[in-house]
């Protein structure tokens, strides 16, 4: 797990939070922890569209078809102790289970709806590997069965591509799995289409291989065991995510759009580590150097804020904790279309710190982010998804159930600007909110509160990159009464780009959400999983089987949050709220809150507020604090040669020695940045008068053939 500890020492006039700041395990490592539970396989109820399966021989029921953990296109049979045994893994269970997708699911199936032509349900499926959802059954050169790409952006890569249909020829508990159709990408039309000369081929456990055969009397019989049953990923009617028993939406999924780039062309990869200035990009991705630099940069920011009689909201400590928990997360699941298995989810964070332009410092955590999750999304499940079309009502539109790849350029504000006092005292008059949009397009006049008076869009960012948005949508309900969003609180909206709505984790604890009850073992606080754009850190729900926390007792606000009184300050927190909902029959059901809506820190004067696109690095009002300028005049861009130079004392009086191994350049910066000193120094040590320089903060920039190393010295 990527973890960060901190003993912080207790500093005159500041008192430190007396917890661990730390965040959740990432998927990819929650893949190797032990999975544990008691299952008996039970058959589905039906074979039928979207039905999450485990498939087992029916002769023994001892075996299950899996998916090879490290290669994704190896289709095995394995014992089900794999997956029920000692040595069962989350891996080796979300591995065994598939779901079989009608082919016409993503057309228009309903007769009486209008978003285009009716194309009913067909009866033949693609049978979908859980863990990668563009993946599908399929047969290789030699008839054996294994998983190809069958339709995200790289199926232009794989050699073999495209997908298998499916007729079941049974019920549950005894079929026999023949393929009737096979087709696969052609790339010089680049479309997938029919092999003409398939012929019906039928699966076929042979010695403990499975193999397509076209002798219907050699076919094996499966049972197809309800999946749902073992891992807990359904949402069912009337449950905490569907109160309201929102019924399925049949209409057309909205196309991918045709431009669509591989995530090695995203501009935050390509562009970004270019755009920004020079003395920021030794910051610039997870290694031990970026961490380093990035540790100096935030010292840099403390100190100025403190000459300025100004403060960080949190301690150093916690902002490079959460910066390496984000720099952790890997896409491990083939959900997205143009996501790359093995590629971070967060490329970047680094801190900025500049001065508008009547000198108030506006230091930022600057996070690059693809606002991808790094697991299953399940959004072809959502009954209810986003329209795709403005402008037209909900039965004419298309639906959002793909997801795309997001360049996000999160500025966070590390400036403790306070808390307002009462809800109005944050003006959003420049950005808008979500009920007066409603108004606005419903000619109502809705009271103002802590869940619609919020942006139109994100609202903060989660620990793995995927934003977060306000607890209720624009239609002023909670997402999940319009049964919105996946089991995990996540959805896409019209620009196709995931973003989280409500906590998974509290709603089904099923282990493989954002955060998960094995994350709060051993430490004494929830985990951070997120901050808000107002710069207040969201930590995940307190649990009452770990009630000796800190701060178990103390009750949240009507914005989500509260303060310890350990000297950490206000931080918001995920929780649950009874609510009862407007629309008839007016059920009673636990909203499972993230982020509620409203901010509680000020933000009338954090600049660049809600610009969270990279395009405003070409602002050139906003544009430096997301780090396209720098007035940072120390140069740490190589911090390895820092070991080779000695600088003492420090504290230091009337002199400061200098050691280093080579002809050096020493130039002596103030707390402001300004260059005061500037000399050339001979191998050996060397000695400066600091006898006229006042009490504070300095800086010592050395330079020579090795690099440069910059140090903090303090003259009383």
């Amino acid at each position: 797990m990527k973890k960060i500890t901190f003993l912080l020492a207790i500093m005159p006039s500041m008192v430190f939070a007396q917890f661990n700041f730390y965040g959740p395990q990432p998927f990819d490592q929650i893949l190797d922890n032990s999975f544990s539970t008691s299952w008996t396989p039970a058959p589905i109820s039906t074979i039928e569209n979207r039905k999450y399966i485990v498939i087992l021989d029916q002769a023994t029921m001892s075996n299950v078809v899996n998916l090879n953990a490290s290669n994704i296109e190896t289709i095995e049979y394995s014992l089900i102790s794999n997956i029920t045994g000692a040595s069962a893994t989350y891996s080796s269970v979300m591995n065994s289970i598939f779901q079989i997708v009608d082919e016409n699911t993503h057309f228009e199936n309903d007769a009486g709806g209008g978003s285009g032509t009716y194309t009913p349900l067909s009866g033949l499926y693609k049978v979908n590997p859980l863990m990668h959802s563009y993946y599908n059954l399929n047969a290789d050169a030699n008839f054996e069965a294994n998983a190809t790409d069958g339709g995200s952006v790289y199926i232009t890569e794989p050699t073999n591509t495209g997908y298998l249909l499916i007729e079941f020829d049974g019920t549950a508990s005894s079929t026999t799995i023949k393929a009737v159709e096979q087709w696969v990408y052609n790339s010089t039309t680049e479309a997938l289409e029919e092999v003409t000369s398939w012929v019906d081929r039928y699966l076929m456990i042979d010695n403990g291989t499975l193999v397509w055969t076209t002798n219907s009397a050699n076919a094996s019989n499966f049972y197809l065991a309800d999946a749902t049953d073992l891992i807990d990923i359904e949402i069912t009617s009337g449950s905490d995510y569907n109160p309201l028993n929102v019924s399925y939406q049949p209409n057309a999924t909205a196309a991918i759009p045709s431009n669509i780039q591989t995530m090695e062309d995203s501009r935050i990869i390509t562009s970004l580590p270019n755009d920004i200035a020079t003395v920021l990009k030794g910051q610039l991705g997870n290694s031990t150097n970026a961490t380093s630099v990035a540790t100096q940069v935030l010292d840099i920011i403390e100190t100025t804020l403190t000459n300025n009689g100004e403060s960080l909201r949190y301690p150093k400590a916690f902002y490079l904790a959460f910066r390496e928990n984000m720099l952790s997360h890997i896409i491990s699941s083939s959900d997205v279309y143009n996501g790359r298995l093995g590629n971070n989810t967060v490329e970047h964070v680094y801190f900025t710190n500049e001065s508008n332009v009547n000198g108030n410092l506006h230091p930022f955590m600057v996070i690059a982010c693809h606002a991808t999750s790094t697991r299953p999304n399940l959004l072809v499940d959502v009954n209810r998804p986003p329209g795709a079309q403005m402008g037209v009502g909900y039965a004419q539109s298309t639906v959002t159930r793909n997801g795309k790849l997001g360049e996000f350029l999160i500025k966070i504000p590390l400036k403790d600007y306070g808390l307002i006092s009462t809800l109005l005292d944050n003006d959003l008059s420049a950005y808008g909110d979500l009920a007066t949009d409603f108004d606005a397009s419903h000619g109502t006049n809705t009271t103002k509160d802590e869940y619609n008076y919020t942006g139109l869009a994100s609202i903060g960012v989660a620990v793995d990159g995927v934003t977060i948005y306000p607890a209720q949508n624009n239609n002023l309900r909670f997402a999940v009464e319009d049964a919105e969003v996946t089991s995990s609180g996540i959805h896409v909206g019209g620009g196709l780009e995931l973003h989280y709505h409500a906590d998974g984790h509290a709603f089904n604890g099923n282990g493989i959400n954002l955060y998960n009850l094995f994350d709060y073992q051993s430490n004494n606080h929830p985990p951070v999983i997120g901050i808000s754009y107002d710069g207040i850190a969201l930590f995940g729900k307190y649990e009452a089987s770990f009630s000796s926390m800190v701060g178990y007792g103390i009750a949240l606000d009507d914005f989500g949050g509260h303060d310890h009184g350990d000297g950490f300050g206000y931080h918001y927190h995920a929780h649950t709220q009874s609510i009862t909902s407007s629309s008839a029959p007016n059920p009673t059901f636990d909203e499972h809150i993230l982020l509620v809506g409203a901010w509680k820190g000020n933000i009338n004067n954090i600049p660049g507020f809600l610009e969270v696109k990279d395009n405003q690095l070409m602002d050139s009002d906003i544009g430096k604090y997301a780090g396209a300028t720098s007035s940072i005049v120390l140069d740490v861009e190589d911090v390895d040669v820092q070991n080779s130079i000695k600088i003492f004392p420090n504290p230091a009086k009337s002199f400061v020695k200098i050691i280093v191994e080579e002809k050096s350049n020493v130039i002596v910066f103030n707390n402001e940045g300004k260059k005061i000193m500037e000399n050339n120094i001979k191998a050996g040590i060397s000695e400066i008068n600091i006898n006229d320089f006042t009490t504070g903060f300095y800086y010592i920039k050395v330079s020579n053939k090795k690099g440069t190393t910059t140090k903090k010295v303090i003259v009383n």
